[in-house]
């Protein structure tokens, strides 16, 4: 209940600086966990009770499936050794796209703001570390919040006055999570999938995308909720935070289709990534039709804040002008946030 009592104190900006996203890009190891791969583990689950409990099909892991096989992952340490993927690999990758659809270049980024929950060196930052990479000589920070980071960096740019902002600002969220797997949990195992989000930002210059309104809150008292260790594996309270999850995303929906008089014939859901059973759940609350709900987790996995971010890139040529795309996620911390889009060409 502590976290509901958060929600109810919204303090969104509105009326200052009109943010446009021009540009959104996503990257993705190429090996897949497919649900009969994991069936052979032999850890007690098939693919009945994966998609009945959670609806993935496969993911994606920058891991090869023969460490996998041979060692489960049970020293998280030694995964970085053989891993074919960094998450600074696949943030290069993000970002190149998203600049590229925003047609400009690495020297007109004016700021760099980095979400990483499994970054391989404390310091530098990642988001030193994939300016450095991609020739960007602008401010760079990690703003960090796990799974909700999307909703984190728009509200975050949102509190900045716009003579504060550069003209372009290059956010950006990956994790490789299968790397503090323990792969011998049935659950834990079946969930998670690697990846990368990026996503241009302008206070000025007008894109594809306009932001209408951001929010973010958080409940610290809930933090051992979800964690993932640094030298060790994730772990969660899984029924906990699914509960608290599906509430919080139906009340971020609700409230935006009240303010805005969302209309899901036309409008689109973008949930965080983490099952597909509980989108399916919020949809089925909110009236969502399947068509106007997208979403990758069934043959990615959850990537955490790289998840909805990436699904927006993944349906950029998808999107119609008119169309409002209502962005709610939720993760650890425990936090979670909103943001809604409107398609502007």
């Amino acid at each position: 209940m502590r976290a509901l009592a958060v929600l109810s104190n919204w303090n969104v900006v509105e009326g200052g600086t009109v943010l446009h996203i021009l540009g959104i890009g996503f990257s993705h190891p190429t090996n897949v966990i497919d649900n009969p791969f994991i069936e052979q583990l032999n850890v007690g689950t098939n693919e009945a009770w994966i998609l009945d409990k959670i609806g993935i099909r496969e993911r994606r892991t920058s891991l090869p499936l023969s460490y996998i096989s041979e060692t489960r992952n049970q020293d998280a340490e030694q995964a970085l050794a053989h891993a074919e993927n960094t998450p600074h690999q696949l943030g290069v990758n993000a970002a190149t796209m998203a600049m590229q659809r925003a047609g400009i270049s690495p020297h007109q980024i004016g700021m760099v703001i980095c979400n990483c929950c499994t970054p391989k060196e404390i310091y530098p930052s990642e988001a030193q570390r994939l300016a450095d990479a991609l020739g960007i000589t602008a401010p760079v920070v990690d703003v960090f919040t796990a799974c909700p980071a999307f909703a984190l960096h728009c509200d975050y740019l949102d509190r900045f006055d716009e003579s504060a902002l550069p003209d372009y600002i290059l956010a950006l969220s990956t994790a490789t999570l299968t790397q503090h797997v323990n792969y011998n949990d049935r659950s834990d195992g079946a969930i998670w999938g690697d990846g990368a989000a990026a996503w241009v930002v302008a206070p000025r210059a007008r894109g594809r995308l306009k932001v209408l309104e951001t929010y973010f809150a958080s409940d610290p008292t809930r933090s051992q909720a979800v964690v993932v260790d640094t030298y060790g594996h994730f772990h969660q309270d899984g029924r906990a935070v699914r509960d608290f999850s599906v509430r919080q995303t139906v009340r971020l929906v609700k409230r935006l289709e009240e303010k805005f008089n969302l209309d899901w014939k036309r409008d689109i859901f973008i949930g965080h990534q983490a099952n597909a059973t509980m989108l399916e759940q919020i949809c089925n609350n909110r009236d969502i039709p399947p068509q106007n709900h997208w979403h990758n987790v069934s043959y990615i996995g959850n990537q955490a804040g790289a998840g909805a971010p990436a699904v927006l890139g993944m349906h950029w040529d998808m999107m119609k002008p008119g169309q409002r795309i209502a962005v709610a996620v939720v993760g650890a911390g425990l936090s979670w946030g909103s943001v809604l889009l409107e398609v502007v060409s």
